[in-house]
């Protein structure tokens, strides 16, 4: 399914479901920022955004402990 709009250019991690957007690095790896995987997919869908994991109570619900956009499914 091909993303459309303005999240359309992002990617999630596999691993910990960090949203983010891929620097565009000529022949170069793309690395999750939050977890430093490599486990990257752009099939992604749901959106949660985090401010505050401390009191956030779905950040715990998720295992969240940084601040930032999580995809709820990734694919």
């Amino acid at each position: 399914m091909r993303r459309r709009g303005i999240l359309s250019t992002y990617v999630a991690c596999r691993d910990c479901r960090f949203i983010f957007k891929p620097e565009a690095k000529k022949g170069a790896q793309i690395k999750c920022p939050n977890c430093g995987s490599t486990n990257i997919s752009d099939d992604w869908s749901g959106l949660v955004i985090v401010l505050d994991p401390e009191k956030s109570e779905i950040a715990k619900l998720l295992n969240i402990t940084k601040p930032g956009k999580y995809a709820l499914r990734v694919r």
